[in-house]
């Protein structure tokens, strides 16, 4: 009682298992059936990112270059920069026809020196950046490098020589290495551990069980935000290039951890020249000269 029935069978021996019966059976198909209509909403959400996703990789794809190529001269390729001093010479540029951000911008970033260029919100320093990594052209005036003029130089050339840090500097879903290589492809371990070592990581990666192999989840989430922006500063140090841009390197971090940055900044960019823009100094930097953008122009600052 209480129970399935068992019948005996006839000759005395073990009842055989009950059968299920069809209202069972259907119940499984039910619950089977439902579970897998629950994945349907979730994987059509799946494929539309990632129709999206590719749809805007083939824009980009299609997307001329910011800035024209040079041609090859009839007496044939460009000087080399000498050295690699940078000279802004009366530069006039807008991204609009009807904001201009300057419009005579004289400015000397000196080899080997650690430049600080200062402004508030608007005054024009990530376009300072922009002309520089040839993402933009100067309407007016012209910017050279060891005395020869970006325009005339191919942009992969200005970019082996001028490295960045950009203050939305990405970092992927994908393992360190992957996200280190992105700045030179073909770099091999003993680079990777090397720039980790000069932004104070490897220690905490060699902990880690993957070490090179640790995925950093989407944005570095698997790191704190002083950890994530330290992997961004060894991506950009890996090329070894002689200049270093840092776009307000120090975006989105708490007053402590951005001291710390800044300190591990200061001595993993010795040996290069460096252009720090920031709209303030902290304390640390240590910067050769400051500059402050104001009107267009750029200015010694005072104090």
């Amino acid at each position: 009682a209480g129970g399935w029935a068992r019948p005996h069978p006839p000759d005395g021996g073990l009842a055989a298992p009950p059968r299920a019966g069809p209202a069972v059976l259907a119940l499984f198909m039910a619950l089977a059936a439902a579970e897998m209509l629950g994945l349907v909403p979730r994987a059509g959400t799946a494929l539309a990112a990632a129709g999206a996703a590719a749809r805007r990789l083939f824009t980009l794809a299609d997307t001329p270059a910011p800035v024209a190529e040079p041609t090859m001269s009839a007496t044939g390729p460009a000087a080399r920069p000498a050295g690699h001093a940078v000279r802004f010479e009366g530069v006039a540029f807008a991204w609009a026809p009807d904001r201009p951000v300057f419009t005579g911008l004289d400015l000397e970033w000196r080899e080997g020196e650690r430049l600080a260029l200062l402004g508030p919100s608007g005054a024009g320093k990530s376009s300072v950046a922009a002309l520089l990594l040839k993402l933009a052209a100067p309407q007016g005036g012209r910017i050279t490098l060891g005395g020869v003029d970006l325009a005339q130089l191919p942009a992969a050339d200005v970019r082996q020589t001028i490295a960045c840090l950009s203050q939305d500097a990405r970092i992927f879903d994908a393992t360190m290495a992957e996200n280190l290589r992105i700045a030179a492809p073909a770099a091999p371990d003993a680079a990777l551990w090397r720039v980790l070592a000069q932004v104070g990581l490897a220690e905490l990666v060699r902990a880690l069980p993957q070490g090179l192999d640790t995925p950093c989840g989407e944005g570095g989430a698997r790191f704190s935000g002083g950890q994530a922006r330290r992997i961004a500063l060894a991506r950009a140090l890996l090329p070894a290039a002689p200049l270093l841009v840092l776009d307000e390197p120090t975006t989105g971090l708490d007053a402590e951890t951005e001291r710390e940055f800044l300190e591990t900044l200061e001595a993993a960019t010795r040996g290069r020249s460096v252009l720090l823009i920031t709209h303030r100094l902290v304390g640390v930097e240590k910067p050769d000269r400051v500059l402050r953008l104001a009107r267009g122009l750029a200015l010694p600052a005072a104090g």
